[in-house]
């Protein structure tokens, strides 16, 4: 069966290509693709889609479905996120989809996107005895799951994205301390819920999963000399590795980040609040961090093809 997952967020629309047979181990991946669509831009914090982001969404989503079909897709499986599920005209949206490009979009509660998370990291990182914590940064939400190689232990949802806090706290540019003081300090009452459970669990490692950490890792990469490999999946760092990133990176203006190797244009405004949420995690006791690049649609993937318990 080859067929194509669709993960579309608030920020990006990713595309996966696979194929699976009865008898493989795996998926065989054949496609993979991005593109920033900033579909919560000017109204995620109002609850609406902007018109134009809806536009975007479109002219984007027509594109991935066009490739889909170029590498011969049966099906494509697309799935809304905190964007569309939260916004008041999301139904317009899906509707408009359906009718113009055929495809159902099937909206996801954020439970339900933190489990398909979780069986998409689970393809590519080793989990152990001692629980770890699993992060990832949405443009209108942000998951965090907690499990052990045996079992999932927690996961929540929390309406705390890169382009809410964006929206929320507008960036002098290069971001000024005073910014950083007052998302910081949001940023920690949102997640409440979160640090009762880490002080509870104390989790060691925290396991960063794709979007704004497929940047950090490339940039750690390229920080210690050695650029990621082609198709790597995985990469570990330290909480003192991330901190000089973060901490070169925070001084930058816009400009300045564009010009970084390895920065994504589409990801030069949003990495400063993902900076912001990842350091607030990790002032929380946890010194080592691990990249996956699989994330919600290679979990959603598993689940098609029976790789992967329901979470």
């Amino acid at each position: 069966m080859r067929f194509a997952i669709i993960d579309l967020g608030t920020n990006t629309f990713k595309l996966l290509v696979a194929q699976h047979s009865g008898g493989d181990p795996g998926l065989r991946v054949l496609h993979e693709e991005e593109v920033g669509v900033f579909l919560g831009r000017d109204g995620i914090e109002r609850g609406v889609l902007a018109a134009d982001a809806m536009d975007r969404g479109m002219g984007a989503l027509r594109t991935l479905a066009a490739r889909a079909k170029e590498f011969g897709a049966e099906r494509v499986n697309a799935f809304g996120t905190s964007a569309m599920r939260n916004a008041r005209n999301g139904a317009e949206l899906v509707a408009r989809i359906q009718a113009e490009l055929g495809i159902l979009v099937s909206i996801i509660p954020g439970e339900d996107e933190a489990g398909l998370i979780l069986d998409g990291v689970r393809q590519v990182v080793t989990f152990g005895a001692k629980p770890a914590l699993v992060m990832d940064i949405g443009g209108g939400s942000t998951e965090f799951i907690l499990a052990t190689d045996k079992a999932l232990m927690w996961k929540h949802s929390f309406e705390l994205g890169t382009t809410r806090l964006f929206e929320r706290f507008p960036a002098i540019d290069p971001m000024n301390m005073d910014t950083q003081l007052r998302m910081a300090q949001h940023i920690d009452a949102q997640l409440e819920g979160l640090w009762a459970v880490m002080d509870r669990h104390w989790p060691a490692t925290l396991i960063g999963s794709a979007g704004s950490f497929d940047t950090i890792a490339h940039l750690v990469a390229l920080q210690r000399g050695t650029p990621l490999a082609p198709g790597a999946t995985t990469l570990g760092f330290d909480a003192t590795e991330f901190d000089a990133l973060k901490d070169r990176i925070v001084v930058l203006d816009r400009a300045q980040r564009l010009l970084l190797p390895g920065m994504p244009a589409h990801r030069s405004d949003t990495i400063l609040p993902a900076l912001m949420l990842i350091e607030r995690v990790l002032l929380h006791g946890i010194q080592r961090l691990e990249w996956s690049s699989y994330s919600l649609k290679e979990g959603a993937a598993a689940r098609l093809c029976g790789l992967a318990p329901l979470a």
